[in-house]
């Protein structure tokens, strides 16, 4: 199948066209997408730091009910595994 040199010069001027459109379009969706990523890690980095307040503020009433430390607590016999204990693994 021949095809004559002009509808060859069209069909490659056609094919020239849509691939400088699909490169535009990629540089488009590179943008939203980058615009989109750091959109999303903001919220994300927002949602942390929320967390992280409240994990804190429940640490603070915690330690208002129950003024028993930490390291208290683990040195205390209710923290403290007895020594009589032993695990073994079996299969």
């Amino acid at each position: 199948m021949t095809i004559p040199m002009s509808e060859k010069e069209k069909m490659l001027t056609m094919l020239t066209e849509i691939y400088d459109q699909l490169e535009e379009l990629e540089s488009v969706l590179e943008a939203s997408f980058s615009d989109h990523r750091f959109h999303m890690n903001s919220e994300e980095q927002e949602k942390l730091t929320v967390t992280l307040h409240r994990l804190s503020d429940i640490g603070v009433k915690s330690a208002q009910v129950n003024p028993m430390s930490h390291e208290e607590f683990l040195d205390s016999n209710l923290g403290a595994v007895p020594k009589s204990l032993k695990l073994e693994l079996g299969f």
